[in-house]
């Protein structure tokens, strides 16, 4: 009698989550026998001010943050900056792909507002802007966003390429 193959943790459809979280694609094509693993993806537009050192920037960030399949929290401290703007995401399926699962908590509301609320904070906490000042000798001056200074543009399950898992 053969061996039982060892079932697949990728399946051919996309797992439904709640219609009021958003749902986008990462562009890129997926590898041979590979796979959309669910992130989620925050964008921000931060504003950066000091009128004594002569500053006035704005920036636009994104970032990946791994979804755990057990916990309920989010990690924004471990996610990966992505290069990829809200308005280079893509919102149709590709034509066949397979899915690695969606952790349930990925699935609520209210789960989910709070992963958004973390990122508005943690963008807030850790972005920052280095200054060269003019004095003798020069420092090194680090400048965070203004008050009110960071803007959420978007925070979304995104499905990444990558490579199924065996």
């Amino acid at each position: 009698m053969a061996p039982k193959p060892a079932p697949s943790l990728t399946g051919p459809s996309r797992p439904l989550g709640a219609p009021d979280i958003p749902q986008f694609y990462l562009p890129g094509d997926t590898p041979g026998n590979g796979a959309y693993a669910p992130r989620v993806y925050g964008a921000a537009r931060i504003q950066f001010g000091d009128r004594k050192r002569g500053l006035e920037e704005t920036r636009r960030v994104a970032f990946l943050a791994a979804i755990s399949p057990t916990l309920r929290t989010l990690d924004w401290d471990a996610a990966r900056p992505s290069d990829v703007l809200p308005e280079q995401l893509l919102k149709d399926a590709p034509a066949t792909a397979n899915y690695l699962p969606l952790p349930g908590a990925a699935m609520q509301v209210i789960t989910f507002t709070r992963w958004a609320k973390a990122f508005d904070r943690w963008v807030a906490r850790t972005q920052r802007v280095e200054l060269t000042t003019k004095q003798d000798p020069p420092e090194t001056v680090t400048v965070g966003p203004k008050r009110g200074g960071v803007s959420i543009e978007l925070v979304a399950i995104v499905w990444e390429p990558v490579q199924a898992p065996a």
